[in-house]
């Protein structure tokens, strides 16, 4: 499985994180994405997960799991 963060910027610009090893990576990134971004209210931060025969998956994140005191947790 890959992972990566996807940012939808004014709802037309799209950003790909590089790709990361673990799920939990993969989130810290989205956190630190919404922090530094915080200011664009006008755009969205999603998982990509692509599984080992290609097959994207793109999941929202509900708003409590971005938020920047559970930076590093476990899922």
């Amino acid at each position: 499985m890959k992972y990566y963060v996807l940012g939808i910027w004014g709802d037309v610009e799209p950003q790909l994180s590089d790709e990361f090893d673990n799920p939990t990576d993969r989130d810290n990134k989205a956190k630190q994405w919404k922090f530094d971004y915080d200011e664009m209210d006008d755009g969205g931060i999603y998982r990509l997960n692509i599984d080992d025969a290609g097959n994207p998956s793109v999941d929202s994140y509900m708003g409590f799991e971005l938020e920047p005191e559970t930076l590093g947790d476990e899922e």
